[in-house]
């Protein structure tokens, strides 16, 4: 256990003036968390970012989780006050890793010096995956401000995959509004941060990891759709054979699981249009979980989905580690922040 001199455990505070609740919409979240997930403890690495701060004030306040908050390379003090529930660690603190670090470095770099391991475990999200490892918390969120491509780097050499797995990737989950005339709807969109351009094999176990999370968060049946520009053979073109292949391995994989496809998205989501596009498909315009075949189209549609359609988006929401480690889009809001933590608590 490391020596965290500096820990804040006091009084609650007020809640800040001016801090809302931005909690709307996302009542499938709220579901399932009590009083057990206000005892988990999450760690947060960008504790100089004042969306951070601002979403880790409300998770204090709303007693949703502990919160463990690493102070930048600089020791630089969060703008948080003390309170109940709250952990501050000093950066100063990661040298009591710096053993077990440099030997899992070792393993790739035999000729690696102390002093290199020792200045990259001052990073705050290297430290932060090292507490992980040595279950001194519940899970991490970062991405704020690191990019998905560390956030993965770290997550991947230091916590590892589950096991039996052998692939990494990432989904959104999606919902409206209660006034958006899909306000009753959620989606999942997959994979939308991690494999560029994903083989069969990967495309498989994206629509395996999402849909088991998707009924997971949500408890709604999974109804997966495996997205192209053609349906059921209407175009031919060789980068398809990945997607028939992929659709093809998860049937033999969980014969259990609706899926369909090759579909193009309005078949996959509009009623009419299945009927006239897919008349004997398994998904008949009603699909929730949206496999894309790879990562240019999966971006992109929740980023117009998003921006354009108006949806929350939560994630991208990291699948296929042995902890939980979640990556925020650097573009995320407080209340982003706040759904990724309850989406955590129920991972």
């Amino acid at each position: 256990m490391i020596k965290i001199s500096n820990i804040i455990r006091n009084n609650v505070t007020k809640k800040d003036p001016g801090t809302k609740n931005p909690v709307s919409g996302y009542a499938d979240l709220n579901s399932g968390i009590n009083d057990l997930n206000s005892h988990k403890r999450v760690i947060f690495p960008e504790s100089c970012d004042k969306r951070i701060i601002a979403a880790v004030k409300v998770l204090l306040e709303e007693k949703i989780c502990n919160v463990v908050l690493i102070q930048d390379k600089n020791n630089h003090k969060p703008g948080i006050k003390i309170r109940k529930g709250l952990t501050i660690v000093s950066v100063d603190s990661a040298k009591d890793f710096l053993e077990e670090y440099h030997g899992i470095k070792l393993k790739k770099d035999a000729d690696r010096k102390l002093s290199v391991s020792e200045k990259e475990l001052k990073d705050p999200l290297t430290f932060a995956c090292m507490m992980l490892r040595n279950n001194q918390a519940d899970g991490i969120i970062a991405g704020s401000i690191y990019s998905t491509s560390l956030v993965l780097r770290n997550a991947i050499s230091l916590i590892g995959l589950k096991k039996n797995n052998k692939t990494v990737s990432s989904f959104f989950l999606l919902r409206f509004p209660k006034d958006h005339f899909l306000g009753n709807r959620v989606f999942a969109y997959a994979d939308c941060g991690v494999i560029p351009v994903p083989t069969a094999d990967q495309l498989s176990d994206i629509a395996i990891q999402t849909s088991g999370n998707f009924y997971k968060l949500t408890g709604l049946k999974p109804k997966v759709a495996f997205l192209s520009f053609s349906t059921k053979g209407s175009a031919k073109d060789e980068s398809l054979n990945r997607v028939f292949e992929g659709m093809k391995i998860t049937k033999k994989k969980k014969s259990d699981l609706l899926i369909d496809g090759e579909l193009q998205f309005d078949a996959a989501f509009v009623p009419e249009v299945a009927k006239r596009k897919n008349p004997k498909g398994q998904i008949k315009g009603d699909a929730n979980v949206f496999i894309f075949p790879d990562l240019n189209s999966g971006n992109i549609a929740y980023k117009i989905t998003e921006r354009i359609g108006g949806a929350s988006a939560t994630g991208p929401i990291l699948q296929g580690l042995a902890k939980p480690v979640m990556d925020l889009s650097r573009g995320c809001s407080a209340e982003d922040i706040i759904n990724m933590t309850k989406t955590i608590l129920k991972y």
